[in-house]
């Protein structure tokens, strides 16, 4: 059971990342609304905008990347204070820390795979099969989806 459920996260965790597969469905309105292929056409410039005050788009990545890694430096047994409101900053990057980014954010996704898939069965579902993070991501990936440029 644990190994099915293991399965359903790594591939709800994919399609957050890459998007739906061509002539499947998916579990997000659009099959093309991946982390990865929402910020690959932005520039550095686009994704340090902040529309009304809101966070930027690379501070929602600096956070979901925290996020992430929060969330299995957690399930191993670190349970320190963790700076949340600090992990939106800075909010804008220069094009190299833009091309870092989601670089980082791709490497703190394997680790979380990984981790997870080393957790002993009862530790893994007990802790939700990581489901909690992947939603954390989905509400992270439409925030910026909302804040994308419009030309």
């Amino acid at each position: 059971m644990p190994e099915a459920l293991f399965d359903q996260m790594k591939e709800l965790l994919r399609e957050t990342f890459e998007g739906g597969l061509p002539g499947q469905g998916t579990q997000y309105l659009d099959s093309a609304s991946g982390i990865r292929i929402t910020l690959k056409s932005l520039s550095a410039e686009q994704a340090s905008r902040r529309p009304g005050q809101h966070p930027s788009i690379a501070a929602h990545v600096r956070h979901m990347n925290f996020h992430l890694r929060m969330t299995y430096e957690w399930v191993m047994g670190d349970h320190s204070r963790r700076d949340w409101k600090g992990s939106f900053e800075p909010q804008s990057v220069t094009t190299e820390e833009w091309a870092r980014l989601p670089q980082e954010l791709e490497t703190t996704r394997n680790e979380f795979l990984r981790i997870m898939s080393e957790l002993p069965a009862d530790t893994f579902v007990s802790e939700g099969a990581g489901i909690g993070a992947i939603a954390h991501l989905a509400y992270h990936l439409g925030a910026i989806r909302q804040l994308l440029p419009t030309s």
